[in-house]
């Protein structure tokens, strides 16, 4: 099962560097279609957390979960899913929204580092 829970902290990553480039294109280019890459970022960041989360907290690897720091991280994952999905559907959807969705991320890999 380590295989697995490596290959899933793998995807997680990669999910992580999609979505921050997301954040990074759009910041270069504001009127570029990129509000794919950031839905796709953000729900492979929420998919494989959670898969990584069932099997660390059922035992099958030797790793132990923070319940509080998983709950602050999904949190903010579910929010960041929901405005990239908005700005998806409605890519001038303003401003507003996509610096909430750039802060949220850097604030959850900050969570993921400092925590």
């Amino acid at each position: 099962m380590d295989i697995v829970y490596d290959i899933l902290v793998f995807l997680h990553l990669l999910g992580m560097a999609v979505l921050v480039g997301g954040v990074i294109m759009r910041l270069a280019a504001p009127q570029s279609p990129n509000g794919l890459v950031l839905l796709s970022g953000a729900g492979a960041q929420v998919l494989t957390g959670v898969a990584i989360t069932g099997i660390a907290s059922s035992g099958l690897v030797d790793n132990d979960v923070n319940n509080t720091k998983i709950a602050v991280k999904l949190g903010i994952a579910v929010v960041v899913l929901v405005l990239a999905h908005i700005l998806w559907r409605k890519p001038q959807a303003g401003k507003g929204l996509f610096y909430t969705l750039a802060a949220l991320t850097l604030i959850n890999v900050g969570v993921a580092v400092f925590w």
